[in-house]
Parts: structure tokens; sequence; C-alpha cells
């Protein structure tokens, strides 16, 4: 939006689902319109009267079914207020987690595939759609597929890995060996402009990344400078996989009511002095045997210390899950190819991972996402210099 005002000086409607929640786009000379992409007729509203649409919503709360219904049935209803309005370019903002991902380069020619990830296959979903009605209705729509999107108001890959090292570890997946084809999000955006204007971007899909890949390990490391903390670990592909499943199971009510006394020593103390437990305690004291308290004492305090022992070899910082599917996409070694975005929409990245980590910690810090890093910086300084 502030591309296309600030640079394009074009005039911009935007599609808010709540007005009270846009002081930035408020801040420009636009048109607001109130409504969500799956209701039909605040999109015919929002979609009338433009030549140009840029579709970038997507599901990223509620259950699977709501993130499907947004990402589908939203797209369908994009199309449908679009090929009525009789725009002039429609762009849908997909992403690389369509393809199958493997070792070696990927560009566009390689297979689509159903993983069983949510967003992944629904955006595959809403891609077909896109493709039926530029076939079937001449629809003069493109897809832009970003890779991995980073930068200022990146909510996953940016402020959400900075509050996953500062709250916890990230996973290294193989030790971050494989390949992030990370892009930062003027290049995206650069991108979807010229693939609302270039006359043969329709009916086309484009990959869209930096000139070169990095390391997982490289791309965690920029924000571990950012915040002056470590804040990785190393998993092998089975152990990353063990730990989601893991934190995937259960726990018995049983097993919480335990975790909670046995932790909580406040807690603990408070129920123990109630006075219907001191008069069980009391009565336990006249018929179980001496021997039976100790020994009910001793496991309790076993209890206590290897939590307290488990809690110190993970240094008091869980790790953050990842599901299968992300964890072998962070495995893989794969190199995306831009040569078709190149080639026809005159695509060149203007930021690599430096540059582009550059600036965002510059917004970052402005942002007051990276906390009190002077004192960290300084901490790690004087350890090191010892």
């Amino acid at each position: 939006m502030e591309k296309l005002i600030l640079d394009c000086h074009a005039q911009v409607r935007v599609l808010m689902r709540n007005i009270a929640r846009s002081p930035r786009v408020a801040r420009f000379s636009v048109e607001l319109v109130e409504g969500d992409v799956t209701d039909p007729i605040s999109i015919q509203r929002a979609v009338s009267g433009c030549e140009i649409v840029f579709h970038c919503a997507y599901g990223n709360s509620g259950d699977q079914a709501t993130r499907r219904r947004i990402n589908v049935e939203g797209t369908k209803n994009i199309l449908d207020a679009s090929l009525r309005s009789g725009v002039k370019r429609l762009v849908h903002v997909s992403t690389l987690m369509v393809y199958s991902i493997k070792d070696g380069d990927l560009d566009e020619t390689a297979p689509r595939r159903y993983s069983g990830h949510t967003y992944a296959d629904s955006k595959l979903e809403a891609e077909e759609q896109v493709i039926s009605y530029v076939k079937k209705y001449g629809l003069p729509a493109s897809i832009v597929q970003p890779c991995t999107v980073y930068g200022p108001f990146a909510p996953y890959w940016t402020a959400a890995l900075l509050k996953g090292i500062q709250t916890g570890r990230l996973i290294l997946v193989n030790g971050g060996s494989g390949l992030c084809n990370a892009v930062y999000v003027d290049d995206v955006v650069h991108a979807m402009l010229l693939a609302a204007t270039k006359d043969g971007a329709v009916g086309e899909a484009f990959l869209i990344s930096a000139s070169q890949p990095v390391t997982w390990k490289e791309f965690y490391g920029s924000y571990e400078r950012m915040l002056g903390l470590t804040g990785t670990v190393d998993l092998s592909i089975a152990e990353a996989e063990s730990h989601y499943l893991k934190k995937q199971a259960l726990p018995s009510v049983l097993a919480e009511m335990k975790h909670v006394f046995v932790d909580n020593e406040s807690l603990r103390e408070r129920i123990l002095n109630t006075r219907e437990i001191r008069a069980m305690i009391n009565t336990a004291n006249a018929v179980i045997p001496e021997k039976i308290w100790k020994l009910l004492k001793s496991r309790l305090l076993s209890s206590r210390n290897q939590n307290s022992v488990e809690n110190r070899a993970e240094g008091q910082k869980p790790i953050h899950a990842i599901d299968p599917t992300m964890v072998r996409f962070c495995a893989a070694k794969t190199y995306v190819r831009i040569d078709k975005a190149r080639r026809m929409l005159g695509y060149e990245p203007g930021f690599d991972l430096k540059s582009g980590m550059n600036l965002t910690e510059q917004w970052a810090r402005w942002a007051d996402l990276l906390g009190d890093t002077s004192s960290r910086h300084s901490a790690s300084g004087a350890q090191s210099s010892v």
C-alpha cells in the first residue's frame, strides 16, 4: 500500500476486517472498506471500480477448517468479484510451499503436491482456482510465490522468530545446514508490482526470492545477533519430529495436578493448610505407618529434584516445536531459481541477507521487539574478554 501511494501515486482502496485496527493504513489518503474475504458482498464492494486487485489475505488464526475457508473460499470470492468488475489485473499472492520441496534446484516446473499441511494445501487449492479462472473466463490474473519473507512487520519470519528466541529455543534441523530462500519484504512488493503491470505475466506463476539462498543457521543467527542471545538448538530430523509429537500429546488431569502441586510451592502450601486437607493429613497420620509416610515424602522430593535437574539441563528455556512438514522444509537443501521472474518480469532482488537484516534490525528496535540488548551485548563482551 505504501509503495502504491508513495511511488506509484495510485488511488488505493483497502479491505479491512476491523477499521479500528487500521492506524498504519489510515496514515495515508486511502479509501477503507470494512469486510472480509469470506463475505462476497463486502468483497464486491471493495473490488468494484478497481483496475488492479492485490489478493494478499490468508488465514492465520482459528482452526484448520477456518483457515482453509479463508484461503480457498476467500480466493473464489475475490475471483468472482474481479471477473464481474472487469479488473485489468489480479495479483494473487501464494507461496513456495505449494511445491514438492526437495534438495537441489527448484523452479516453477517442479511438481505441486498436497502435503497434509493446512496452509500449503489451501494455498495450492487457491492457486488452482486462479489458473482455472484464467483458462475458463479469461481473467487477467498472475501469481507470485514468495519464499521465506522477512523484514518490517513480517509476522512469522521476523516478529515471531524474535519472540521465539527471547522465550525459548528455535530448532536448527540438522544444525541449520538446510537452505533458507529468504527474501526481504520490499523485494516481494517489487515483484507484485511487476506482476501487475507486465503483459506477459497473465496466467503465469513466479517464484520470488533473493539472488542466493542462505543456511537456516545464518538466517536465525541474524536474529540472535540482534538480540545478543543464543536461542537455537541443533536437532536431527528424527529428534525434531519426536519433539513435535511429544508436545502434541495431551497430558492427563492427574499428571497436570501433580505437576502444579510439585512445582508451585506457594500453591502447595496454601492447599496443605486448608481445613479439609489438614483434617485428612491428621487422619492419615493416625492410620498410615511412619515408614509409608517417609516413602511418600521421598518420592515427592525426588520428583521435585528431577524436575529441577531437567529445567537446568534445558537451560529453563523450552524448545519451540515445529510440525513435521516444516521440519522437512528446513532440512531440505533447496535452491529456488528465480530465472523466470527475471526473464519475464524484469525482477531483480535489491537485498541480500546482510542489507535486509540491517533494515530489519532498525525496524525491530523502533518497534521495541529487541528489548534491552545493550546489557546483553555488554555481558557477552565481558564474558568473552575473560
